[in-house]
This record gives C-alpha cells, structure tokens and sequence, in this order.
C-alpha cells in the first residue's frame, strides 16, 4: 500500500497545465499523455478536464507518493483554501 501525498498549487493557467503535463495529465481534447509519472496516483483537476481558474488564478492538486515541490512559477496553496475551491481526493 502507498502512502500519499497531496501537493495542491496555484499560479497562470497555461503554467499550471504545462506543469501538471510534465507528471503525465492531459487537458480537454489533448491526446493521451506519452507516459504517466510513476509516482503519480491522480490531478485534480482529473485527466481530460479543464483546470478551474478563479478571478486569474488556476488552482490544481496532485497526489503522489513522495512529496514534490510547485514546478516554476506556481505556488503552494493552502490545503484548506484549494479543497474549498476545487475539492480533494
């Protein structure tokens, strides 16, 4: 069994989902991801679906089995703040 750890991050829009493709998550009608980061066990938001972007800002969230640090320009968001916007696993 693995022991998860949610990331959740915020930054630009076109940052966040650049960032989320390097762990392998494709946007709405992009072709499959070439390869699933190993250590991924899910994004928010999931495969295929647009990421929620509040007044300019774009929240997304990651679990993994090791922690991982916000990819450039995005910031750690609270916990508590990215479930209230775009929930939790």
């Amino acid at each position: 069994m693995n022991e998860w750890t949610m990331m959740c991050w915020q930054g630009p829009a076109e940052t966040a989902a650049n960032a989320l493709r390097l762990f392998g998550w494709t946007g709405p009608g992009e072709g499959p991801a070439q390869t699933l980061d190993p250590r991924v066990g899910g994004f928010i938001p999931p495969i295929g679906q647009p990421i929620v972007v509040v007044d300019g800002t774009a929240f997304v969230a990651m679990v993994a089995t090791t922690p991982i640090e916000p990819p450039p320009g995005l910031a750690t968001t609270d916990p508590e703040l990215s479930r209230s916007i775009i929930g939790s696993f």
